[in-house]
């Protein structure tokens, strides 16, 4: 017996208010969906001001007060009715978006899970009119108090769908949301004063600024000096914005911000080029900040994906992706990004008398001319000829500014010298782990690195995964120097390595390679693959922390940081050098305010 629960039913249309409530469940996720919509319909109104009040984080309240344009009393029922909009007309318009909204179901929506109170006026009527919608019960416009523009009340929302409302978070979480949407909509149009409140109290309160000032109010206020300015333009193309310096890379991406032709967006192909410009300046996992701005013509992009309006399809992302990654990439290889030893915040920290004991014993062996103490002078030192490690003795005018700023070698792992400003303080192994990542990157360019046939090719081990792996990047190893192939299910040889690296053993290396390959699923792009090659190449390489150097080797190191890209970072994001100005001096030997 078929139960009646099983029993086919009839296809029947289903009702206005039931279908406003299931596009509900696509649109208004939580209360910060509603704030988003509301702000959206003011800014395409054209408002200056735009007041925010929540109560309880949205569940009681959320009211948007705007000064734009109004809805005319005679439109204000079609204001709650589906798929109605001023912003649309014809099949082509939605090929060329250019407004915040533009399906015309975001009141419909909200109107069908909520209270709803509309008063609006144009600058042609004499006073307003108030409309309201009570779940999908919708009463007829009547005359009301009211400015021209537009106030949305948007009161006790999901109050007839329990299930949803039972999914929310606290007020505050729910809060931290709507802030969070009223300042990236915020970041985006500088030029509208925007003021939000909770329960009665002012929490952001944003007059019309230039883009830069409402931008840096949006980021925590230790990025304000941390930061460089991009703005580029390219066949139809423009990027404005900033960027982090690397040393503000954090373990999310909560500081990221992505703004296309003015709306919020996320996207991964932005998020993916943005990384990959930061590619050696910032430690692996770590995410760089960033406020970038692309403008595409409208015809190009495809907006209308997702019911939030939130992702976007590009019609050549490639071109987009390549876009981004030049100009932010360019932006960073023009400027220094050595970072400063200390923050002006530590002048006060516990370890300040150490330090200034260092330093007064840097500067007392500096002036009286005494060698700081070599570790063990007898022991042989590392050579490092130029085919070999990339360190090649500086040519005689290299040489001479070199030797204008003499360095003094520490614990056989850092160099301090002189500079400009102050001094700076380098990690000898970090630094050459980036020159030889950069001179492997220019020879790997020209064609195959130089390999030597092993007489007698070394095994190791290999899981049959290991082995799919080798047999997939076989093609970037042989760019690399290193030809390997399976010898059985459970084995692998190792037929010939680099030159350069003839101080490793290579089935150690190959071995460790192909687990880091199977740990971490190395599905990158061939380029991706090859620079995370490279760098473990480098650091395997390049002289290591406790290595002492000879005066001729250090001044080589000092030489060469100024002949390469990126010499602030080691390939891996940590940095080579660290800045301790004079100012920062004065500070912790307590010479400033005198």
């Amino acid at each position: 017996m078929i139960s009646d629960a099983l029993k086919r039913r009839s296809i029947r249309k289903l009702s206005p208010a039931l279908v406003n409530r299931i596009a509900a469940g696509e649109v208004i996720e939580r209360p910060a969906s509603v704030v988003k919509e509301l702000i959206e319909n003011s800014l395409d109104a054209g408002a200056s001001h735009i007041i925010v009040e929540i109560e309880d984080g949205g569940l009681s309240l959320i009211r948007v007060i705007d000064d734009g344009g109004g809805i005319p009393v005679e439109e204000l029922p079609l204001a709650f009715a589906s798929h109605a909009t001023s912003k649309l007309e014809s099949d082509e318009d939605l090929l060329a978006i250019g407004t915040m909204g533009f399906r015309g179901e975001a009141l419909a929506s909200i109107g069908a899970v909520a209270q709803v109170r509309i008063v609006s006026r144009t600058a042609h009527e004499t006073e307003a009119h108030e409309i309201r919608n009570d779940g999908g019960e919708i009463d007829s416009p009547r005359a009301a108090a009211g400015n021209v523009g537009t106030t949305i009340e948007v009161r006790n929302l999901f109050f007839n769908t329990p299930a949803r409302r039972k999914f929310l978070k606290g007020a505050g979480t729910e809060f931290g949301h709507i802030a969070e949407a009223v300042q990236r909509l915020g970041m985006a149009f500088a030029n509208i004063a925007i003021r939000l409140l909770h329960n009665g109290k002012t929490v952001l309160d944003w007059p019309a600024a230039p883009a830069l000032q409402r931008w840096l109010s949006a980021w925590p206020k230790e990025f304000a000096a941390a930061y460089l300015p991009i703005e580029a333009r390219h066949e139809g193309l423009q990027l404005t914005g900033l960027i982090g310096l690397p040393e503000l890379a954090g373990p999310t991406v909560r500081h990221q911000h992505f703004f296309l032709n003015g709306r919020p967006i996320r996207d991964r192909i932005i998020q993916h080029a943005l990384r990959e410009a930061f590619r050696g300046l910032t430690e692996p996992g770590r995410q760089p900040a960033a406020i970038l701005m692309l403008g595409v013509p409208a015809d190009d992009v495809d907006v209308n994906v997702h019911p939030t309006k939130s992702e976007v399809r590009f019609r050549n992302s490639s071109s987009i992706h390549g876009f981004v990654l030049a100009n932010i990439r360019e932006k960073l290889l023009e400027n220094d990004l050595t970072p400063r030893a200390l923050a002006a915040e530590e002048a006060d920290d516990p370890n300040r008398a150490t330090l200034r004991q260092q330093l007064a014993d840097y500067f007392r062996a500096g002036m009286e001319g005494t060698d700081v103490e070599q570790t063990n002078p007898s022991a042989a030192t590392m050579a490092m000829p130029a085919s070999d490690v990339s360190v090649s003795p500086p040519s005689l005018s290299i040489a001479a500014a070199s030797a204008a700023i003499p360095a003094i070698q520490l614990h056989n792992s850092y160099l301090v010298a002189q500079s400009d400003d102050g001094m700076i303080i380098i990690d000898q192994h970090a630094l050459h782990e980036r020159i030889m990542y950069e001179d492997l990157l220019a020879r790997v360019s020209r064609g195959p690195l130089e390999s030597q046939r092993l007489l007698i090719p070394p095994t190791l081990p290999a899981s049959a995964a290991q082995i799919a792996l080798l047999e997939q990047i076989q093609p970037m190893l042989r760019r690399i120097g290193i030809e390997a192939d399976a010898i059985g299910p459970d084995a692998v040889a190792i037929h010939a390595f680099p030159s350069f690296l003839h101080r490793l053993d290579p089935a150690d290396f190959v071995h460790q390679l192909l687990e880091r390959g199977e740990q971490e699923s190395l599905d990158l792009h061939e380029e991706e693959l090859l620079h995370e090659i490279l760098d473990m190449m480098a650091c395997k390489a390049a002289v290591k922390a406790g290595d002492p150097l000879t005066p001729a080797e250090i001044e080589a190191l000092l030489a060469r940081r100024h002949l390469i890209d990126r010499s602030s970072n080691c390939p891996h994001g940590r940095p080579t050098t660290l800045r301790l100005s004079l100012h920062d001096l004065e500070k912790q030997f307590k010479r400033t305010g005198f």
